[in-house]
């Protein structure tokens, strides 16, 4: 059996439910055979205790009875295990297949999508979110199911067996789910306000540590520590009431639960010392009576899953729902050598009507190292958006052309980025150039090393490319961090190279080696560097100015550095 995968299906709890329809439906009916061997069990056993009490049977005249009692205990023990372990694989793959898909769509919506939604808030939903629906899918829906089978199973044995039995189970059993439900209200309220105490905690502790240098530069630690530990306190508060509403569950539960097994009790007492009643089939309701209620008592256990996932579903809910911005494009890169990118009649912007990007025509060619310029806010990052495939044009195309002169629409795959804050993990050296191939031997590390002019400062370091090194470039300067992610991006061996600020906050002297190596990559690739100012421009061939939504040539920049 296999989850069904649907990229643009319904997005609700009762849409992923249906997509694993089968392994509920599967679970359920080994549930309901379960069902039917919980009912001859206990008639079986009736049978055996009345002989054994009242009929002056010798216990060696009821063992074939007792060989069908330990088959039907083994059989439900057996068909039980079985139909958790449907439940559960059915739900773990679904929740495996929604984290895909919620990455993949997530990918689809670029970073320019993402703005509005908090680093905190998207991993509390990946995680906590996907892991809450887990317990709805494995326990909440298959008891929800067993909570009418085997009631409705036993009601129908006991109708044959007592009519006042069956006139009481039938009049206590449906008043439980109706206080479930009344309870459940007010429960619902608490889990949506714990579930998002729970993203602002998270959003909150993932800011707190991201900032924590610029919060002890300000002397605002302890600040932000008191801060992070009161909404640590309110959430706590909030479980607690949600604990409170379980318990109070519970005991509503375990109030009718009782009163109905206690009359069946009393009743069929008093009709035995009357005489109108015999054994066998006042112990046979009896023992039907507890496990009538069992499958409300595991409904009830699980009932908080339901309210959990309802409240996980509305975050993940609104990450499905963002707009698709980033522009789709083939996983495999371009074999052929590209000898240029075009931008052609360009238009583009971030809301309707207010274009920051119009009738854009400019020309990125191979072995020519191009500065994009401008002020802050012209336009500049929203080009490299849409060449990086982050943003999707409002009008025109972009496009790339190989030697033979075919024209590729898809060619994101060829593209490297080096953003202006290079991302570097906790680990060595080879570890960060690594995460552009896994499978590159030291040999490759050492040659993209001295390509960017990193390999002198690799070597000079304590363990050479082993050396640990912290995120972020912990323990490297800015121009290391730099030449490193340069090395990194080239190990890739992309055709096309894209570079933010890449000379930004350097000494003149770290400034001069990056330039330099970005030069150098220039001579067999089509490279684009966004920069104000610098030793960049001096190596620039074609320097582009964005102002007003434009992007116009500036040949006397090329003169001055000459």
């Amino acid at each position: 059996m296999k989850v069904m995968m649907q990229s643009s299906g319904n997005k609700t709890l009762a849409g992923f439910t249906r997509r694993i329809s089968l392994w509920l439906g599967v679970a359920v009916l080994l549930g309901g055979v379960g069902a039917v061997l919980l009912v001859l069990q206990l008639t079986v056993f009736a049978r055996i205790v009345a002989d054994l009490a009242f009929g002056q049977h010798a216990l060696v005249a009821e063992m074939p009875a007792l060989k069908w009692l330990v088959f039907f205990l083994a059989a439900r023990a057996l068909l039980q295990w079985a139909a958790d372990m449907v439940t559960a694989q059915g739900s773990l793959r679904l929740i495996s297949s929604l984290r895909s898909e919620l990455l993949q769509h997530l990918f689809n919506v670029g970073p320019v999508g993402m703005a509005s939604h908090t680093t905190g808030e998207t991993v509390t939903a990946l995680d906590a979110g996907l892991e809450g629906l887990e317990p709805y899918f494995a326990q909440y829906i298959p008891r929800a199911a067993m909570m009418v089978v085997l009631p409705f199973m036993i009601l129908a044995t006991v109708l044959h067996l007592d009519g006042w039995s069956f006139l009481i189970l039938a009049c206590t059993g449906p008043l439980i789910p109706v206080f479930m439900a009344l309870v459940g209200y007010r429960a619902q309220a608490i889990m949506d306000r714990q579930w998002t105490q729970l993203l602002l905690l998270g959003s909150s502790f993932l800011d707190a540590l991201q900032g924590m240098t610029s919060l002890r530069l300000f002397g605002r630690a302890r600040d932000a520590v008191a801060a992070v530990a009161g909404m640590a306190d309110e959430y706590r508060c909030t479980t607690m009431s949600v604990m409170k509403v379980a318990f109070l569950t519970s005991a509503v539960l375990e109030f009718f639960a009782s009163l109905s097994i206690a009359l069946v009790a009393v009743v069929f007492g008093a009709r035995l010392l009357e005489g109108r009643a015999d054994f066998q089939s006042a112990f046979l309701v009896l023992l039907f009576a507890p496990e009538y209620f069992m499958p409300l008592r595991a409904f009830s256990a699980s009932y908080h899953a339901r309210q959990n996932a309802t409240a996980a579903m509305a975050g993940i809910s609104k990450l499905f729902a963002l707009p698709s911005v980033a522009t789709c494009h083939s996983n495999q890169p371009i074999t052929e050598p590209l000898v240029s990118v075009r931008c052609e009649n360009l238009s583009a912007g971030y809301e309707a009507n207010r274009p920051v990007l119009t009738n854009v025509n400019c020309t990125f060619a191979r072995g020519t190292l191009s500065l994009i310029m401008g002020e802050s806010g012209a336009g500049k990052t929203t080009l490299v958006r849409l060449l990086l495939g982050l943003l999707s044009p409002v009008a025109g195309r972009i496009v790339a052309e190989d030697v033979h002169g075919a024209i590729h629409a898809h060619w994101q795959s060829s593209i490297g980025w080096v953003p202006q804050r290079p991302c570097l993990i906790h680990g060595t050296v080879a570890e960060n150039l690594r995460l552009a191939n896994p499978q590159a031997d030291i040999e490759s590390l050492r040659n993209v090393a001295r390509q960017a002019d990193a390999l002198s400062f690799i070597e000079a370091l304590p363990q050479g490319f082993d050396t640990p090194i912290g995120e972020r470039g912990a323990c490297l300067s800015g121009g290391q961090v730099q030449r490193l992610a340069l090395a990194r991006v080239l190990l890739r061996n992309p055709q096309i190279l894209i570079l933010d600020e890449p000379t930004a906050h350097l000494d003149p002297v770290s400034e001069q080696c990056v330039a330099a190596a970005i030069a150098r990559a220039a001579l067999n690739r089509i490279v684009i560097v966004i920069a104000h100012r610098g030793a960049i421009i001096n190596y620039a061939r074609q320097v582009l100015r964005v102002h007003k939504g434009q992007v116009c040539s500036v040949p006397e920049m090329l003169e001055h550095a000459a």
